[in-house]
């Protein structure tokens, strides 16, 4: 196949000739979103899958290149939380390092993502609290990179391509004045490396849905800093509730709930940090290579003051960004 894509029409030959389904009864369609992935459903009555092909350009409107091999790495990630916690993410079906595509089980039906869910209002403090108690035990279990391939332990430049070069190294050029604290940021999550880091914990990367919730989309995952996971979850709180103040203390009590479980009642390691981390990722949604969607030019203004406070200023409380948001405010 070389680098061509799959698409509607050649996936389920190409899954049938895997032996992963029945080809003769199977049907395929294109899932939504797909910015990073060429992302199908498959469907062959006794199987329901998604396979995800990695694309080498992004489907942004910046040039934004990325290793296609990340989806080895997606993988692995996946493998990884379903044998810690066996309930927290979908099952790998199959995995193609040649044609560099991964096939997981289906959600079951009536499961959205969470971003939906938050973006409609429906915010459930639960579904916060689990993905602090999952992320936590993810981080836990693979200090030290226990249990992570040479291969994913060794691998930076995906985190590098993905994260550091769109998000902080775009939004630092972006902003000159605060472009020396961005690198300080950058280079001290760069040079840690102490456990599995998931690099894209965010709503939309969570399925959710009766009885429980999945972890998905582990493309950046690497041995790095665990205080990015948390800052990035913490982040998508904020602008959601930036974007819809009418639901903010709904947002902000998933964000205690989420800090809470992840912690399991203990102080949040380095706190200050993770609020300059917090302060990066906002400026990042309005500067950097990948602008939220949903933000409006006011709400743009208010998401860059607020990072600019949380970066300079480092405040040591895990509530801190909460109460400046709202001083903002009045």
């Amino acid at each position: 196949m070389g680098d061509d894509l799959l698409d509607e029409r050649t996936v389920i030959a190409y899954l049938a000739g895997r032996g992963v389904v029945d080809g003769a009864r199977a049907r395929a369609r294109r899932l939504g979103g797909g910015v990073s992935n060429v992302v199908l459903a498959v469907d062959d009555g006794s199987r329901r899958l998604v396979l995800k092909q990695a694309r080498a350009k992004l489907a942004v409107a910046e040039a934004w290149y990325a290793p296609r091999t990340r989806v080895l790495r997606e993988a692995e990630g996946l493998r990884v939380l379903s044998g810690i916690d066996p309930e927290a993410a979908p099952h790998v079906v199959d995995l193609d390092p040649e044609d560099l595509t991964m096939t997981i089980e289906q959600a079951p039906d009536g499961w959205t993502d969470w971003k939906s869910r938050l973006m409609a209002g429906d915010v459930d403090a639960g579904i916060a609290a689990r993905l602090g108690g999952a992320l936590r035990r993810l981080h836990s279990a693979t200090r030290g990179g226990s249990g992570l391939s040479a291969a994913l332990a060794a691998d930076t430049d995906t985190f590098t391509v993905l994260r550091v070069e769109p998000y902080h190294r775009t939004t630092a050029r972006r902003n000159p004045d605060l472009a020396r604290r961005i690198a300080a940021v950058a280079d001290r999550m760069s040079e840690t490396r102490e456990c599995l880091v998931h690099g894209d914990f965010s709503p939309k990367n969570v399925l959710v849905g009766d009885p429980g919730a999945w972890v998905i989309d582990f493309e950046v995952a690497h041995l790095g800093d665990p205080s990015f996971d948390v800052a990035f979850l913490q982040t998508h709180l904020l602008l959601k509730a930036i974007h819809a103040p009418q639901w903010r203390e709904h947002y902000a009590a998933a964000s205690r709930a989420f800090i809470d479980s992840y912690t399991a009642g203990a102080p949040l390691s380095d706190a200050a940090h993770v609020s300059q981390q917090i302060g990066c990722l906002l400026l990042a949604r309005v500067d950097g290579k990948s602008p939220a969607e949903y933000l409006r030019a006011h709400e743009q203004r208010r998401v860059q003051a607020l990072g600019r406070t949380l970066l300079i200023e480092a405040p040591a409380e895990p509530e801190a960004a909460w109460t400046l948001m709202e001083q903002e405010r009045e």
